[in-house]
């Protein structure tokens, strides 16, 4: 009876020191210099810069007020950086690459991975590359680099943020288009003073609405001829313009330089306190000969139903915007005029 209670206690001694093993390896057992991969203090991050072997490289830079810009030219999207700083902090090591796959992991990344350079106060704390994702897709390989050699570390890591079920990669695209903001229109409604409104080949349908520093209203034709409107149809016509935004940037179009030797079927330009005028175009959008699934029509349509292309940022970017966002100030005098039928609760 005693022999037995020696052995299930060495039993149960070598299954501890397996689990203990088992839990440390590649974890333990690797120094933290070579998977220290987060940064924590974000706040203090005023620059990151992301190239892959292709040539595509992106800086973003903070600014003194806190927003960011991109290649020192373009407005950065706020929640794409916002992204990336909860990612630079949050990404833990999953597990270290296994030993029969660790030779070509390594080589991948070095040769086809994207460099990630994170700086806080203007120097240098992080440096590493963030390679493919793993086959279950819920990792991410990277390779840490020391900040001040360039030394690239020996080991590679499956990095994950805990409670996330994807990989990271795209998150550090060094593609300009995925960090310009996407943005048409974006006022402070009182600093508005004027909305033009072009239909071209339309003018009876075209219109100006006017709004005064201390919030008083017109409603005119495109000739100038004073129009009837309801107040609260001209407010809420203004609060469009709080934010408008577009799908992306297509500079590279083939053609592009077609579309834009016809004239655009819309012209939009709102003018600010400063007296600034802020240009948007639209141009139809060939359809691609599908028929949509709700029409009764038995012929596809000549143009997208549901997209327009359009120049923005003063003509220098040709991009696509949707009816779904845009539809809502494509107005006619009409709409200024229209009874809003009272909601009533359920």
């Amino acid at each position: 009876m005693k022999r037995n209670g020696l052995i299930l206690i060495a039993v149960l001694a070598l299954a501890a020191v397996t689990v203990f093993l088992v839990m440390n390896t590649g974890k333990g057992t690797v120094s933290k210099e070579l998977r220290d991969f987060a940064f924590t203090d974000t706040a203090s991050v005023d620059k990151i810069f992301l190239a892959d072997k292709t040539l595509k490289q992106v800086t973003l830079t903070k600014n003194p007020d806190g927003t960011w810009t991109v290649n020192g030219q373009y407005k950065a999207r706020p929640d794409a950086v916002t992204m990336l700083l909860r990612t630079i902090h949050d990404i833990s090591v999953r597990e270290p690459v296994g030993a029969k796959a660790k030779e070509n992991i390594v080589k991948s990344l070095i040769t086809g991975s994207i460099k990630c350079e994170v700086y806080a106060n203007g120097e240098l704390q992080r440096l590493y590359y963030v390679g493919s994702e793993t086959p279950d897709q819920l990792g991410t390989y990277m390779l840490l680099a020391d900040p001040s050699s360039g030394e690239n570390s020996s080991e590679p890591f499956v990095m994950e943020i805990k409670g996330f079920n994807g990989y990271l990669t795209t998150r550090y695209s060094p593609d300009v288009r995925e960090w310009r903001d996407k943005t048409a229109f974006a006022f402070h409604v009182p600093d508005i003073r004027s909305v033009k409104v072009e239909h071209t080949g339309e003018p009876e349908n075209s219109f100006i609405v006017k709004q005064s520093p201390n919030m008083q209203y017109g409603l005119q034709s495109i000739t100038g001829k004073p129009l009837p409107f309801d107040t609260i149809n001209v407010r809420q016509f203004l609060s469009y313009f709080i934010r408008m935004g577009f799908v992306n940037f297509i500079n590279d179009f083939p053609k592009k330089d077609s579309v834009l030797a016809s004239p655009p079927a819309h012209v939009i330009t709102v003018q600010d306190a400063a007296g600034k005028n802020s240009v948007v175009k639209l141009y139809m959008k060939e359809g691609d000969g599908v028929l949509p699934q709700d029409s009764a029509n038995p012929n596809a349509p000549q143009y997208d139903v549901d997209n327009m292309f359009a120049l923005v940022n003063d003509g220098k970017d040709f991009v696509v915007v949707q009816y779904f966002v845009f539809g809502k100030i494509l107005q006619t005098p009409e709409y200024f005029t229209r009874q809003r039928q009272a909601q009533t609760p359920n």
